[in-house]
């Protein structure tokens, strides 16, 4: 591996401005340890052994001369067309020093990005992977200035000095040399040909455009760029122009780990590193750290890429810092001393990627309702901004922090076209913004929601963003959603619980609601362990004096009149029938009708001394940005947790925030509340996470209203919805399945009718959704007839065979259940196996269900073609539990037999090849709304 490595010097003929001394010439740099790049901040600490540059006021490195490219490993040129293996290249990041061009190769795209000759980070290219060597520099003469677009920033002097205003500078042009109309070139002019030119023949026709022109990686506000920007930022003279340039980056192998992720703690000295995050290592993935600054101020900004060689995703974050001794402070503040030199920051984007023009945009969004979330939405784009966002404290019901940008029309997107993915790793208030101006260039940001957001920087502080992951496909949104699968299984859900399969839950609230006690819970567990019940989970209503949902949240001791023996004596007895035990808490919250709140009132989320506020469902919010209220709940959940042999924990949260005032926050900084609320939230599940490995935790609020990838951190699973009903359920889940792993969807069976929707559905129906999922019940098995206790308990037996294959294989969405994506009215879906050496003949590889939503008279369902599998590979495929009923032709009557195959050949198994089933299918016949088939495959002998 060929590294740069440069020293660097004063020059002090050139006022200051860094030497960039080249020491050893190559001409790409490959990721490894210690490779820094001029002009990294002094003030970003390396890791041992590891050297960054010093840098002066108005620091600028020189250029970097390189020898010519050297010829490409393991990278296959394109001759008349094809593919390139760039399978070598795979979690590396190369900077050329030619071009100063960042290329950052995941399992089979590359994100490609250069310091332009302004300082500018200009994006280049994101799609399949191209060859290492070619210089993509040329795609810059896209950079067309139309009219009223700005030109690139000038320097000038002072009116008083009788100067006028000079040309553009180059950024990276020789320090003291003369500003001249033209270019300044930035490397030798004896380099490689391009296409018939120079290099320096290159440099000089790059266009030379002002911001609204380029495409950039990082945008600020104000000078010249009307999109919206990445960052805002206050200084305490009321001005908000900071312009950042690239001054030096440093390529390590591995993952980053957060170091200033909130800044510093309003309750611990220092910073503290709380915001979920991605993880990885050396042999996974690879990180790129960018350095820019504005030159009169010096505040500092640090944009941080990671690429994962296993799945096309990469992460991205952004840290500000306000220098400890600012350049060019103001000598005067109307601020009072507090305030000297203090930056508000006002908007901090995780991601910003601009896009060329393409055909149409069509976006790809996650929305929904309460018992109605993350349905599938696509929608074209025209000229102007669409945002989606929350407001609500969490990212909500109404809206996923998820989107995509897309070329493909509906009816293609699911398996064809090309597909950019942005999924942000936070649970609070977020913003995703898509611009598109009027030459169809589009921007996308995504990150903590601007409108309710602040931050104050002192001098030396830092804030740090949430990661944004993003994800390249060229399959549609079928490729896109097996990367989000496979990075958020290996590098997101907590390690431990990667490739276990959850236990079979029963939950008691469908089952008894508020009226549980010690007699009724354990008449339900032991009905629940006779068809296959593996836990029993104690629902709302086991606590203080809860009887309904007026009273008692907050008061987190057992009800002894409920349970006499205590929560100690009920575990005990549900354990003793082979049984685990979990439990369902609300820590966020506070009924005005509880022991906590009336010896605590001023914990509440609320500006004290107005005598208005809003409940919702009868309670407040405790204010997490206390330390008091974060360290009392660690508290009472550790006791909860400590006292009996408890497994499972259900965190939920049951309302939005209103009223949103931290009263120990100072004035000036209440913008800061919102954000540590959940940096307080995240605070008590990292310790549960620490102090309790084996309790595994399901997060839920009021439903799916806080389904994210930061949630996803500290629990292997969170509840999808409260809408149990199996139509409802297919859109939920089907569109969940777009970003977040089967293993995450909290999935049960429930009893008919439903009680969010009073529809009927068949158990058969009923277990195939769920199976989808966790897998789990939420109805009183007591009331059920013997002979559904027999099929109980056969779905259940079935569920444990076939999770492994559902839970870590590739899934596939075959049908969509929305009718604007298909004319059959029909769902189905599809997981297969993993390659594995221990699959034997007996080894399931996939499994497929389908559901008939509504049933139309007089019209065929179209065969299935299943996905995924090995075109010359011959399978076995079996149906799982065939219907029993059939239309009598003679008579029209429904009658039931044994049951037949779809396929009604007379035999039990089907023999054929993976191109068959692929290209032909399998017929499907089913019958009435919620009929629904079910097949397994098996790899022939």
């Amino acid at each position: 591996t060929e590294t740069v490595r440069m020293r660097f010097c004063r020059d002090d003929g050139a006022k200051g401005a860094l030497v960039p001394l080249l020491l050893g010439l190559c001409a790409v740099s490959l990721a490894s340890p210690g490779h820094a790049v001029p002009g990294s901040p002094s003030s970003h600490k390396p890791s041992q052994g590891r050297s960054l540059a010093q840098h002066g006021p108005a620091a600028r490195p020189r250029p970097i001369k390189s020898s010519p490219s050297t010829p490409s490993e393991g990278v296959q040129r394109l001759r008349g067309g094809g593919a390139v293996d760039c399978s070598k290249l795979a979690g590396k990041i190369l900077f050329d020093p030619k071009t100063r061009t960042f290329s950052l190769y995941s399992k089979s795209s590359l994100y490609a990005f250069r310091a332009d000759e302004a300082g500018d980070l200009q994006h280049v290219y994101w799609g399949k992977a191209l060859p290492r060597d070619d210089d993509l520099r040329y795609l810059s003469f896209s950079n067309v200035a139309i009219c009223f677009d700005p030109g690139p920033m000038n320097t000038y002097e002072d009116a008083d000095t009788g100067s006028s205003a000079t040309p553009p500078t180059n950024h990276f042009s020789t320090p003291g040399a003369p500003t001249m109309p033209v270019r300044q070139l930035s490397f030798s002019d004896s380099q490689v040909p391009l296409h018939g030119t120079t290099d320096a023949d290159l440099e000089r026709a790059l266009p030379l455009v002002g911001r609204n022109t380029k495409l950039l990686e990082f945008a600020d506000l104000g000078t010249g760029d009307y999109r919206p920007p990445t960052f805002k930022v206050q200084y305490d003279d009321g001005g908000n122009i900071s312009p950042a340039t690239y001054i030096g980056h440093e390529i390590v192998k591995g993952k980053l780990p957060m170091r200033v992720a909130v800044g510093r703690s309003l309750w611990e000295t220092g910073n503290v590193t709380l915001l979920p995050q991605l993880r990885g290592d050396e042999d996974t993935c690879s990180t790129l750290r960018v350095f820019m600054e504005d030159s009169l101020t010096g505040l500092e900004f640090e944009l941080i890429y990671t690429v994962y060689k296993d799945t096309d995703a990469i992460s991205r974050r952004n840290i500000v810092k306000n220098p400890a001794k600012r350049r060019n402070a103001p000598k005067t503040t109307n601020a009072g001393t507090d305030h000297v030199n203090t930056v508000k920051l006002h908007r901090l984007m995780s991601s910003t990627v601009d896009f060329h023009t393409q055909g149409d945009w069509n976006l790809v969004s996650l929305s929904g309702s309460w018992a109605n979330e993350r349905h599938l939405r696509i929608q074209t784009l025209n000229q102007g901004r669409f945002v989606f966002e929350s407001l609500r404290g969490a990212s909500s019901h109404q809206q996923n922090p998820f989107c995509a940008l897309t070329n493909s029309p509906e009816s293609t997107v699911e398996r064809e076209g090309d597909v950019w993915a942005f999924s942000l790793v936070y649970s609070g208030n977020f913003k995703f913004e898509a611009d598109v101006s009027e030459t169809g260039r589009a921007r996308v940001n995504a990150g903590i929601n601007p409108s309710s957001f602040s931050w104050h920087l002192p001098p030396g502080d830092s804030f740090e963003t949430p990661e944004c992951v993003m994800v390249y496909s060229s399959t549609g949104l079928e490729g896109m959603t097996h990367s989000f699968h496979d990075l958020y299984r290996q590098h997101l859900i907590p390690a431990r619980w990667k490739d276990t399969v959850p236990p079979v839950l029963l939950n008691t609230w469908e089952a008894m609601y508020f009226d549980v006690n010690h007699k009724k819970v354990m008449a339900l567990a032991r009905a629940a362990s006779t068809c296959g019940v593996e836990m029993i989970v104690l629902d709302d209503g086991w606590f203080g004096a809860r009887t309904d949902a007026t009273s008692s949240l907050g008061d987190w001791y057992e009800d002894r009149s409920k349970f006499p023996d205590g929560l100690s004596g009920l575990v005990k007895d549900v354990n003793s029938l082979g049984l685990k035990f979990g439990i369902w808490v609300e820590p966020e919250m506070i009924n005005v009708n509880s022991q906590l709140y009336r010896a605590l009132p001023t914990w509440t989320l609320n500006q004290h001394g107005r005598k208005s506020r809003c409940e919702g469902r009868n309670q407040l919010v405790l204010d997490f940005t206390l330390e008091g209220v974060v360290s009392y709940v660690i508290s009472k959940l550790g006791a909860l947790l400590s006292a009996s042999n408890i497994e499972y924990l259900k965190w939920d949260m049951n309302r939005h925030l209103t009223e949103v005032y931290g009263n120990s926050v100072a004035a000036d900084k209440q913008g800061e509340v919102f954000h540590r609320y959940m940096l307080g939230v995240y605070k008590v599940l990292s310790y549960l996470n620490e102090k309790f490995p084996n309790v595994r935790i399901e997060t839920c609020s009021g439903g799916g209203g806080r389904f994210d990838p930061g949630m996803l951190h500290f629990s292997p699973q969170v509840w999808a919805s409260d809408n149990t009903d199996v139509f409802s359920r297919m859109g939920i889940q089907h569109g969940t399945s777009l970003v977040y792993p089967l293993q995450s969807i909290g999935s049960h069976m429930t009893a008919v009718p439903n009680h969010q929707t009073h529809r009927h559905s068949s158990l058969k129906t009923r277990f195939l959704v769920a199976l989808f999922g966790t897998f789990g019940l939420e109805l009183d098995v007591r009331t059920l007839g013997h002979a559904d206790i027999i099929e109980l308990g056969k779905y259940i037996k079935m569920y444990k065979h076939l999770a492994p294959v559902i839970l870590s294989g590739d899934f596939y969405r075959l049908w969509s259940p929305q009718l604007k994506y298909s004319e059959q009215g029909a769902t189905a879906w599809m997981c297969v196996a993993k390659p594995s050496p221990k699959q034997n003949p007996d080894t399931v590889i996939g499994v497929v269900a389908v559901f008939l939503m509504k049933m139309e008279p007089g019209r065929h369902l179209p065969r299935l073609r299943l996905r995924g599998l090995d075109a010359s590979t011959f399978y076995v495929l079996e149906e799982l539990f065939p219907n029993r009923s059939s239309r009598d032709v003679n008579t029209g009557a429904i009658v039931l037999g044994v049951g037949n195959p779809q396929w009604n050949t007379g035999k039990k198994f089907l023999k054929v090849t993976g191109a068959t089933l692929m290209e032909a299918g399998i017929p499907i016949r089913l019958s009435f709304d919620g009929d629904s088939a079910a097949f397994v495959l098996r790899k022939a002998a």
